[in-house]
């Protein structure tokens, strides 16, 4: 699962290619960016080929099928399994020939754990979560795979959706959670994008969990908020908690004000 991810600045998008070009808000892609919380229903920065360009499109995250009758959908379609997309009506056909890259500097996923707590004098295990943010090692930007459709209103008007496609988590992550978004090597851009590539056998080649090696994952703050205080590294530990990392969990130093 892949629910809120941070892009940062639009730079990994151009590893793509030098040719990039922009198809709508007349060059303004990058404006909702830097985006700490990006979350479902949010306009992002997608890279996808339109008019054989790979171009930055500004997509609302959430796929609408393109025969939608009302720009709606009727399941919840912010992430796309990979096992299942060569049987799925709704995705196999962009999966065909409307693929996409989704750039990110990381993403959240929450660890749950439980804890012995006295409710009414009575011990109970209470079940609790925390927010991780997942990362590069080095901190690079990384391209997570994506499919986009564009539905059209009645008077012709364009809205241009996506969903990411995700699998099974790696050695990393699976302690965390069960499921990751697919990230893509920089090689394998170029064959993603290509809307003439329709290999599905080559294609699920593709959608595999990510080298844990190259990851790392820590605590963050449970807020949800557009600042960079989101990927900052806390320290957090809960005596007595199953199954999480160890700590005693500060509160947060405030910053001082500029």
């Amino acid at each position: 699962m892949c629910g809120r991810y941070v892009l940062i600045d639009g730079r990994v998008m151009f590893a793509v290619s030098a040719q990039l070009q922009t198809w709508r808000n007349e060059g303004r892609e990058f404006d909702v960016l830097p985006k700490y919380d990006a979350r479902p229903t949010n306009l992002m920065p997608i890279v996808a080929q339109r008019d054989n360009k790979y171009q930055v499109l500004l997509m609302r995250w959430g796929l609408v099928p393109h025969w939608s009758k009302d720009g709606k959908s009727e399941f919840s379609t912010f992430n796309a399994k990979s096992e299942t997309l060569h049987a799925s009506k709704l995705y196999l056909p962009y999966y065909k020939n409307a693929r996409c890259l989704v750039p990110a500097d990381g993403f959240f996923e929450w660890k749950k754990y439980t804890v012995e707590k006295e409710v009414n004098g009575k011990p109970k295990t209470v079940e609790q979560k925390h927010k991780m943010f997942i990362s590069m090692k080095d901190h690079s930007p990384f391209m997570m795979a994506g499919l986009f459709s564009v539905w059209k209103n009645g008077a012709g008007e364009e809205f241009p959706t996506y969903t990411i496609i995700t699998t099974s988590a790696n050695q990393l992550i699976s302690g965390i959670h069960e499921r990751m978004p697919v990230i893509l090597d920089q090689k394998n851009f170029d064959v993603w994008l290509d809307r003439g590539m329709n290999d599905i056998e080559f294609l699920n080649t593709l959608l595999i969990p990510y080298s844990a090696e190259k990851m790392t994952a820590f605590p963050v703050t449970n807020k949800s908020e557009e600042s960079p205080e989101m990927i900052e590294k806390i320290e957090f530990e809960i005596p007595g908690a199953h199954d999480l990392m160890k700590v005693t969990k500060p509160a947060l130093a405030k910053r001082p004000k500029k």
